[in-house]
């Protein structure tokens, strides 16, 4: 990387509280801006309107800004979608995109035979059509939730299934608690990757092993566009077979009273963490010692928490 001319990113969803998790994957992005100059932005991804919790919008600037202390910019995806549309529509002008109505699983049994469903042939002038409709409010004339999904016009040959003809963008008109139901249809996350990283001129993405076929998605939709991907690292997941880290599920828990609240110092939350006196310095030096690896580790908490209070005693 050259002097100055880094630009990364971290896209949390606002679904729950950040965790020890996003700290081991996206710390590493922080650490090289932060070596390299440039500018690190969080993308707040709130695509998805009934998954999106207004609290988390703060908890996240809160948590990124103990754990990074260098964000550049915040954003949030759902501000931003002017941008998608145009997109959308320029993918369905260039011929790279077309709206579907196929019943999925007709959809599904088509592409693993490498065949295309009828709606992929039809004109460009039907596609915008289409594309219009899904977008108009008007309940007489427009598509419902459900009926149809935008999808990327990929190579049908392609030998994984997975990245034929994958979809970028579905109706939902469930209520978003920043943008009310300004919008009905939503960009899924290759689409708004796609387009905040061609925006803000990514040059560097690290990002967990399991992204590696969205990075792949991403990169046909940068070709159309004439735009050079940007370095990718992927990193191994650590998992931790004793602690409970999915954030619907620590939601769920706290609504239960099983947990007192993010903070809880059961949870390996960043809240957590922060509140129970760990210093940034001992997730950095985590990190260092570990490295950008694709391996996946399995650890327990007890074994990860005595590393931790290790680097955490060195620099208290």
């Amino acid at each position: 990387a050259k002097e100055g001319k880094v630009i990364m990113r971290f896209r949390p969803a606002p679904s729950g509280p950040l965790h020890v998790g996003h700290i081991i994957s996206n710390l590493p992005n922080s650490l090289y801006v932060e070596k390299y100059g440039g500018k690190l932005y969080v993308i707040i991804d709130d695509t998805n309107p009934e998954e999106t919790l207004k609290e988390s919008y703060e908890n996240i600037k809160k948590d990124c800004d103990w754990i990074f202390g260098n964000v550049y910019k915040y954003l949030n995806a759902s501000d931003r979608m002017d941008l998608y549309y145009k997109y959308a529509k320029e993918l369905i002008e260039k011929d790279f995109a077309y709206v579907c109505d196929c019943n999925p699983e007709k959809f599904k049994e088509l592409i693993l035979k490498k065949k295309s469903c009828p709606c992929r042939n039809l004109s460009i002038k039907e596609q915008m059509n289409r594309w219009n409709k899904m977008l108009d409010k008007d309940k007489k004339t427009n598509y419902k939730q459900g009926e149809v999904v935008l999808r990327f016009k990929s190579d049908l040959e392609n030998p994984n299934p997975a990245m034929r003809d994958f979809p970028l963008a579905r109706i939902n008109e469930h209520k978003h608690p920043l943008q009310g139901n300004k919008y009905r249809v939503w960009p899924l996350m290759n689409l708004s990757s796609s387009v905040d990283d061609i925006e803000l001129k990514m040059t560097h993405i690290i990002r967990g092993k399991d992204h590696k076929d969205n990075a792949k998605r991403q990169e046909m939709i940068f070709n159309v566009f004439n735009k050079k991907y940007p370095v990718c690292f992927f990193m191994g997941r650590i998992k931790f077979n004793d602690l409970v880290l999915s954030k619907r599920k620590i939601s769920a828990l706290i609504k239960q009273g099983e947990f007192s609240g993010y903070d809880d110092k059961k949870l390996a939350t960043i809240s957590s963490l922060r509140k129970r006196g760990y210093k940034k310095q001992a997730f950095v030096k985590f990190i260092e010692q570990r490295g950008i690896s694709e391996v996946d580790k399995v650890m327990s908490q007890a074994d990860f928490f005595k590393v931790l209070d290790d680097f955490n005693k060195d620099n208290s």
